[in-house]
């Protein structure tokens, strides 16, 4: 599972790893795609958190003061130490998440990517300006790093979304603790090897193990500048209730989507039928910009839903480790029987059957669940299927007889994450961009798929204006702004103050 081997090392805190001295709860490691598999058991403790801070506390000064190249170098060692185990971390995500190992390959190649996007353009958003105010007078702003910053990590992306909140806040001066998701002990375990191997100084980085309690303790500790989190809306907003005590304390929020594909009359149908069933199916519907939700305009309503059909039904599902699958378990039984759960809610509200799916057999014992799609015959804002997300392979398809019609069903949702049009008309696709409001809208393309060299974030229950991404170093940092004169030379002229 490890660089090191299978058996779990613990904590790694103060540059080294350790086991908890008195743990008070464990973490087994669970292949969501083979339930009979053997795995180790991860223990934790409480006390990690604070020993884990205190030695961030310890390390931020000096990590703060060196100099960016030098961050930087040390940023570039961890690349190279994610290229050199490329294959065993891809392989680790695959068997912890259950999602294909193509897909894991690609989790991890774009964390190679991150670090020089941050090095370049996101490093390029702090950039330090500075200009003339007057005769001898010289305005100027930096970006100042914020101390030790608390990472909590989602189980569906354990490599990419720790390291795309983790780089920026090294690039920028901060120390970090990470708390993995209590699914992916080993996947965190194995990032940290890959930061040691980097050659950071010590508790500039730390990682703890533990589960959901383990994280609120890590939120609401009183020495840390921040909290940089991506997962639930559920979770966000205990988070922010953790803090409201704290308001100096950063909160950086990535929440969740009910995502939709608006597919209008003019569009290519094939290409709308392949993105609405990628994006609700890769990593088996558990990404919070996956596509929940489409709307089609009545015209090209029959063929979109007979081309629908067709694919999700040929999908290929089964073991993460085989090549040739394209979607495999879900996370957990509990994931399993929401989506079951899913299906009985639908067909109570009213929703008609497109494809059944639900929980199924897979090559071995697993959470493994066939997609499903329902057909609603009009928008409902008190309808739990069709307003809450859920995170497993499920669509709902809406027809609609104009764009105007369109438009307010696209725009029936709380959440603001993602949409994509389907349009051969910019102007068309431009008209939604005016009248919606969602932090990511594409164009003929999946709402899936976002580029790191781009923000990536959320309004409304999807986040709380913090867009991650090429944009994460301004939420890592706070602006320090200077009126600067060479030599303190001025000669008080106001009236009523006197001269010296």
């Amino acid at each position: 599972m490890s660089e090191s081997g299978s058996k779990p090392q613990g904590d790694f805190i103060g540059g080294r790893f350790a086991l908890p001295d008195e743990p008070t709860g464990e973490l087994r490691f669970e292949d969501p795609g083979d339930l009979d598999a053997a795995g180790p058991v991860f223990p934790f403790a409480p006390a990690s958190v604070d020993r884990a801070i205190e030695s961030a506390r310890a390390a931020y000064p000096a990590w703060r003061d060196t100099t960016a190249g030098a961050r930087a170098a040390c940023l570039r060692k961890l690349g190279d130490a994610i290229e050199d185990s490329a294959e065993l971390l891809a392989h680790t995500i695959a068997r912890e998440v259950g999602k294909p190992l193509w897909e894991a390959r690609t989790e991890v190649a774009a964390m190679r990517g991150k670090i020089e996007i941050t090095l370049g353009a996101g490093l390029e958003q702090v950039r330090e300006q500075s200009f003339e105010l007057g005769p001898g007078r010289t305005g100027r702003w930096r970006a100042h790093a914020r101390g030790v910053l608390g990472v909590l990590g989602p189980f569906n992306f354990p490599g990419h979304l720790v390291h795309g909140h983790v780089v920026p806040a090294l690039a920028t001066g901060n120390t970090v603790v990470v708390k993995p998701s209590e699914r992916t002990p080993a996947s965190g375990e194995l990032y940290a090897e890959l930061v040691a191997r980097a050659g950071f100084p010590p508790g500039v980085f730390s990682l703890i193990q533990g589960d959901g309690a383990q994280g609120a303790a890590l939120a609401a500790h009183p020495d840390l500048a921040g909290v940089l989190f991506t997962g639930s809306y559920a979770v966000g907003r205990r988070i922010l209730e953790a803090t409201l005590d704290q308001p100096w304390k950063i909160v950086a929020l990535e929440m969740g989507g009910k995502n939709a594909v608006l597919v209008l009359d003019d569009a290519d149908v094939d290409a709308a039928v392949v993105a609405s069933v990628f994006g609700a199916c890769v990593t088996t519907g558990q990404r919070c910009s996956g596509t929940s939700r489409v709307i089609v305009d009545r015209a090209v309503g029959s063929e979109f839903q007979e081309k629908l059909v067709r694919t999700l039904g040929a999908l290929r599902i089964g073991y993460a480790l085989d090549e040739a699958v394209f979607m495999g378990p879900l996370i957990s039984n509990d994931a399993r029987e929401r989506h079951a759960g899913l299906l009985r809610l639908a067909r109570d509200e009213g929703a008609e059957v497109l494809v059944a799916g639900g929980p199924c057999d897979g090559p071995r014992r697993g959470h493994y669940v066939r997609p499903s799609a329902h057909r609603i015959a009009r928008t409902l804002c008190e309808s739990r299927y069709q307003q809450q997300e859920h995170f497993v392979p499920d669509l709902a398809v809406l027809e609609v007889d104009s764009l105007e019609d369109g438009l307010a069903a696209f725009n029936a949702s709380d959440y603001g994450l993602a949409g994509s049009v389907f349009t051969a008309a910019r102007e068309r696709f431009e008209r939604v961009y005016r009248e919606s409001r969602l932090a990511l809208l594409n164009w003929n393309t999946s709402t899936v798929g976002a580029s790191s060299a781009l923000p990536f974030g959320g309004v409304g229950r999807s986040g709380n204006d913090r867009p991650a991404a090429v944009l994460s170093t301004l939420y890592c940092t706070y602006p320090v702004a200077s009126v600067e004169l060479p030599e303190a030379s001025e000669t008080p002229s106001w009236p009523g103050f006197p001269n010296s």
